[in-house]
Parts: structure tokens; sequence; C-alpha cells
């Protein structure tokens, strides 16, 4: 119970659901989590953000607003709190100086520091096409909004031409290239210094059609065009464009459009590109990239990272078909050549199978009969060896037995010598035994002289003594041996003179 005239009741307030209570110069504010309360306090900018219930009593006090946390910029005045993404910057000015804030929370308590934009550093696409993408989105709406009795204004080919990227090839055939180009900002600060980040878009896609265009120019289409249509990319990776029914279809050069599906190709799908539209893409590549590259990163802080060709059309129909004609030739003859060059293949792997079935048997016989003949031959030598090991063994013993015999007959020689010498000097002692001595070397001269006589002639000693025929006597040898023995006496003599 309240008895006062000063107090007056105004009504009740569900504190559970009412985030802000004020009543005169008393505020109650209720934080939850997610969300920060923006208030002036004292003329200073103040940012709750812990949850909870605050309450406040002070005619300086004023509650602005609730925001939620997550968002990229909270501002009251001169504060702000700015919190920038991965992949995004925050591009300010700090007393009209730019600064670049990347990823993360950031504080800012001043007046002159003011948040201009965020930009994506992330990467982008965009289909080079003749026709700008707000042209092309007015087009298709120009064709919706046509009456069911102008419907056939557009056509399904100009709409799906509206993507293309016109040009003519070095002999001037108009050509049409689907293609995409994907870019991302590496500098932010060069960036904007340089150009209006919202013209970027335009300035890549002018530019690299400008590129992609010069180098048609310079490329004849016997080097680009193998058939009407053509995919890019590897034979993995190909897009499939089919029509459910391509006999009664209404265009000419491209099907219904249906959502695009990475497909393994075969020879019975979507074929890869032949070797001269595969050269092309490659070279395209090279050569946009080489020309792009570089001058978009030092100049603008852009990178170009790649450039993706997905299709490429003939805008002459006649010329379209007559290609595609001669593309379906050279596929069939291209098939009929691999088939001969597969069954070539299989008679060439036959005929070598053969020929190392015989060559492996040539050489089981060959390794055979050396085998043999190592065999006879170790036997040969085997044999020869023993017999030579015996006739070695035979001779050794032939050699002892010699050598024994040998021996035993020096010996016995030398025992006989020793023996004559021994009878020789005992009978050199006597007269009798000279008498004997003279008497047996006569007689071997005589036997010696009559060795191999056949015939014996009678001489008589007494009528011819000087013949050589007549036999000495006697008194004559003792004369030749009495001047022998005076010649050995002289020899001696001077024999020791000259010593």
């Amino acid at each position: 119970m309240i008895e006062s005239t000063d107090f007056e009741f105004l009504g009740f307030e569900d504190v559970m659901k009412t985030h802000c209570i004020q009543h005169g110069t008393i505020t109650i504010l209720r934080v939850t989590k997610g969300k920060i309360a923006l208030a002036w306090s004292d003329s200073d900018p103040l940012f709750i953000s812990e949850p909870g219930m605050y309450e406040f009593d002070s005619p300086d006090f004023a509650f602005d607003s609730f925001r939620d946390a997550e968002e990229n910029l909270i501002q009251l005045g001169s504060k702000k709190v700015v919190q920038v993404q991965t992949g995004q910057v925050a591009v300010t000015y700090d007393d009209g100086l730019l600064k670049i804030l990347h990823n993360g929370t950031h504080e800012i308590n001043s007046s002159t520091h003011i948040i201009r934009r965020f930009l994506s550093l992330q990467e982008k696409s965009i289909r080079l096409a003749t026709l700008s993408a707000k042209e092309r989105k007015s087009h298709n709406h120009s064709r919706k909004s046509k009456t069911s009795q102008s419907a056939d204004y557009y056509t399904a080919e100009e709409v799906m031409d509206s993507d293309l990227t016109i040009c003519e090839t070095k002999d001037l055939v108009k050509v049409g290239i689907r293609a995409d180009i994907f870019y991302s900002i590496s500098d932010p600060e060069k960036c904007i210094l340089k150009i209006d980040t919202d013209e970027l878009e335009d300035l890549v896609r002018e530019t690299a059609i400008a590129t992609l265009t010069n180098i048609i120019r310079s490329t004849a289409l016997n080097q680009i065009a193998q058939s009407k249509n053509v995919s890019a990319g590897s034979p993995f990776d190909q897009v499939r464009e089919v029509s459910p029914n391509p006999a009664k279809s209404t265009e000419e050069n491209y099907p219904p459009p249906i959502p695009v599906t990475p497909v393994r190709t075969n020879e019975e799908t979507n074929p890869p590109p032949s070797a001269p539209m595969a050269e092309f893409f490659d070279k395209t590549h090279d050569e946009f990239m080489h020309k792009l590259h570089d001058d978009f990163h030092l100049r603008y802080g852009v990178d170009i990272s790649n450039i993706r060709i997905e299709a490429f059309k003939i805008m002459d129909s006649n010329l379209s078909e007559q290609i595609s004609k001669h593309a379906l030739t050279t596929a069939q003859i291209e098939n009929e050549m691999a088939n001969l060059e597969g069954m070539s293949l299989i008679s060439t792997q036959k005929e070598k199978t053969s020929a190392e079935v015989k060559n492996i048997s040539a050489l089981a016989d060959a390794e055979a009969l050396k085998t043999a003949a190592d065999a006879a031959n170790q036997r040969r030598i085997n044999a020869a060896m023993a017999e030579g090991e015996a006739l070695r063994i035979k001779a050794k013993a032939e050699a002892e037995s010699f050598k024994l015999k040998v021996a035993a007959e020096a010996e016995s020689i030398k025992l006989k010598a020793a023996a004559e010498a021994e009878r020789a000097e005992m009978i050199s002692k006597t007269d009798l035994g000279k008498q004997e001595a003279l008497l047996a070397i006569y007689s071997d001269m005589v036997v010696n002289a009559n060795k191999g006589v056949e015939k014996v002639i009678y001489l008589d000693p007494t009528i011819n003594r000087e013949s050589p025929f007549a036999l000495s006597t006697m008194h004559n040898l003792n004369e030749d041996l009495h001047s022998l023995t005076k010649l050995g006496i002289v020899s001696s003599q001077q024999g020791n003179g000259n010593l």
C-alpha cells in the first residue's frame, strides 16, 4: 500500500519479454546472447555486449537500439565495431587516407575514420559474352514478356547465343566461343587506388573479350573446327550436351539447355576433342594467360587465374553442317583405321607369341644339346685325366726303377773297378803281373782290331814286318810301351818345371 499524493501508477511491464523499460530517467535493459545494446551515456556511445540485466538512473543516459552481434558493422556516433570475415576486407578512410582492414574484429573510436564498404577477395567467374549480364537479363525478360502470338520473336538459339563471344577467324569466318574467366583481387589497396571496384567486372570482361578476339583473329578455321559443337576439357571431364530427340530439335547448332553435369565420356556418348581442337584450346589458354595475368597483377592488383573454354560454334549454319559431316566421315575413317590397327596388333601379337614359343623350344633343345655335349666332354676330360695320372704314376715308377737300376749298375761298376784297381795294384807289384797286364792290353788291342773282320789273310811277320796288317810282337809292344813311358816322364817333368 502506497499512500502519497506524488505517486501515480502507470501500468505493468514483463521484464522477461521486454528488453528495454524506460520511465523518466530510469532505464532497465535486458541484454540477451547474440545481441548488443547501443546507448548514449554522458554524450559518449556505449556498447553493452555481455548478457544480463542493466539498470540506469541518469538523465544523461539514453537507449538507442539493439543490434545483432553477427553484423559486419555496428556503429553509433564515432564508435564503430567492424567484423571482417575471412575472404574479404573492409575499405575504410582514416582522415581521408585509405586504410584496409583485414579479417578479424576491429574497434574504432574516431569520427574521421569512415567505413566505406566491404570488398570480397574470393575468386569470381565471368561469362565472356558479347552481351553484358544486364543485357542478357533484359533479353531473357523481354522474351518472357512476349505474348503467345509472338513467342517466337526470340528463338531458343538466340537465347543460347546470348552468352557467346562472337569473333572472326583469320579467314573471316564468324565463330562463337563460350568461355568463362576466373579472377580475384590479390592487392585490394592497389585495386581501389587504380580503378572503381564497381567497374572491375566490366573491365575484366571487356579486356578478356578483346584479348580472346585477337587470339581467334590470328587463327585459321581449319586449326580450330573439327565439328560444329566441341566441348573443351580432358577426356574424363566433358560437358554432356544431349538432345532428347536430336532429329526433331528446333536448333541447328545447340540442343535444348539442360543441367551441366560432368560425365565420363566414351566413343558412344561425347568423344574428347580432336588433336587440332585440343591444341587450339591449349594454345588459346596459354596465350590468353600470358597476355593478361602479369599485366592485371602489376597494374590493378587483380589475379587472372584461369580461362575455361566450354564450347565452340560456327555461326554460319551451312558451313557448320558441312564441317559436321566432314567430322563424322573423319570419325568413321579413324574408327575403321583403329579397328584395322587393332586387328593388325592382334595378328602381330599372335605371330610374335608363336615365334617366342618356337624360340623358347629351340633354346630348350640347344640347352639340352649343350648339356649333353658338356657331359660327354667332361667324361672325356675325366678319362684323359685318369689315363694321364696312370701314365704319370707308371712313368714315375719306371723312372724310380731305372734310377735304382742305374744306381745298382754304377755301384757294381764302382765295386768292380775298385776290385780291378786293387787287383792291378797287387799284380803290378810283381814282374809276372806286369807281363800279364801287358798281355791283357795286347789281347784287348787285337780283339778290338779284329772286330768286324770277315776274312783273315795270313802274313808271315818275318817276311813283311812293316805292313799295317802285321801283328805286333811282344818286342815291338814292349818298345811302344817304353816310348810311351818316356813321353809320360817328360811331360811330368815339364809340368813341374812350369810350376
